[in-house]
């Protein structure tokens, strides 16, 4: 397939693509427990709420949420239901909605059953996070997920306020949450499967997975502890590069094309610059300046396979820097436990690797029943064409996080 045609491809995936790459939904509350009272402050971004079926383009998003938090969210109280007696829109932040919620008990509440089911039938993949604060003994936090969304807590008064043993574990609990996060990563699958198509083996899978893992390990780590912080809107679109960039990198070297391939790239990118330079809009200019300048060097050394293979593990390596950064926004609006956040940081990125392992299985799995079905250029044919779809999604994310 002609250099030319394969770009013409992806421009029509560009622009008939509808994706978003983020669909890991997420809400937080805050509760305090007052003998027979529980208050929480329930906090949701305006955009989650759009995924219910109640909202039908209304400003009035308080209401949509609030009508479906009376038939998701429930307390219990020694096994008895407690009555929902207020639930009222508080201010919040720009682009945020928020609510304080009251629950009336019989007595004191000490042995408490909560249930919070926001949004899982809209969004499976939704995580709440709530932070307890109880009369006695200090706070702790919590996951709400389809997998767990009832949970129990002893608040009596002459113990530590403490959560069942199971759903307490920090570790399984952020363990599952990276696990979920990268199988619903849109994303991240794509980077993934990108690095993987130019591999002609397990060593070179094995190459690119240990690149992506120490990559994405090391940043999660160091914004998570707060050593590096940083600029989410510039992540959320080079996320959306890389998988553009390794995608033409895929085709180029491939057809020999790479000089035409940099050439075409860079200056792209540097109508971009002018672009943001003339609107205000967009990604710093540096940044975008900084991504010019490294497509066409790249794409310059990486003008064959052989050395395309070569560089991978690097490439990897440094695009999972990114990627970490990615995770860690995401882990940083969940929150971490406040006095266990190695165990819980250790335990997401442990869910983020077997979910990893689990993708590179399934994809590796698909491509060997293709090449037995279907040998010789239908394989090849097959890559250039996912190279090219995969080249329009990159740059669709790169184009939307960035400027809209």
């Amino acid at each position: 397939m002609h250099l030319t045609l394969r770009w013409l491809l992806a421009l029509c995936l560009l622009v008939t693509v509808a994706a978003s790459a983020d669909p890991q939904s997420k809400s937080f509350s805050s509760w305090q427990f007052n003998g027979p009272q529980a208050v929480a402050i329930y906090t949701i971004a305006n955009r989650e709420i759009t995924r219910l079926p109640d909202y039908q383009f209304t400003p009035e998003f308080s209401e949509v949420i609030a009508s479906h938090i009376r038939q998701t969210i429930a307390l219990a109280n020694n096994g008895e239901a407690c009555e929902l007696s207020a639930l009222s829109p508080r201010r919040a932040a720009t682009g945020y909605t928020q609510l304080l919620v009251i629950f009336e008990c019989q007595q004191e509440i000490e042995d408490a059953t909560i249930t919070i089911a926001t949004l899982l039938d809209a969004a499976p993949s939704h995580v709440h996070f709530a932070k307890f604060q109880p009369n006695t003994g200090s706070a702790f936090e919590l996951l709400f997920t389809r997998r767990l969304p009832s949970q129990r807590l002893n608040l009596d008064s002459t113990h530590d306020a403490v959560a069942s043993p199971d759903n307490a574990n920090s570790f399984i609990t952020y363990m599952a949450l990276g696990f979920e996060h990268i199988l619903v990563g849109i994303d991240h699958i794509a980077f993934l499967l990108t690095l993987m198509l130019l591999a002609r083996g397990i060593k070179d899978i094995l190459w690119v997975v240990t690149g992506f893992t120490i990559g994405h390990s090391m940043t999660l780590s160091l914004a998570v502890l707060e050593l590096a912080t940083p600029n989410i809107m510039v992540v959320e679109a080079m996320i959306g590069f890389t998988i553009a960039l390794v995608a033409i990198e895929n085709i180029s070297c491939q057809s020999q094309q790479s000089r035409q391939a940099a050439l075409y790239s860079g200056c792209a990118l540097g109508l971009a610059v002018l672009l943001s330079a003339l609107s205000g809009n967009g990604p710093p200019l540096l940044s975008l300046f900084g991504l010019a300048l490294f497509t066409y060097c790249y794409l310059n050394i990486s003008h064959s396979k052989a050395i395309a293979l070569r560089l991978r593990p690097l490439i990897t390596l440094g695009f999972g820097m990114v990627h970490g950064f990615g995770f860690a926004n995401v882990l940083m609006e969940v929150g971490l436990p406040t006095n266990r956040i190695l165990p819980a940081l250790f335990g997401f990125n442990l869910g983020v690797e077997l979910g990893q392992v689990a993708i590179v299985l399934l994809i590796s799995a698909a491509a060997w029943l293709f090449f037995k079905l279907v040998p010789g250029r239908g394989t090849t044919l097959l890559k250039e064409s996912l190279s090219a779809g995969l080249c329009g999604l990159g740059i669709f994310w790169f184009v939307q996080r960035g400027w809209f």
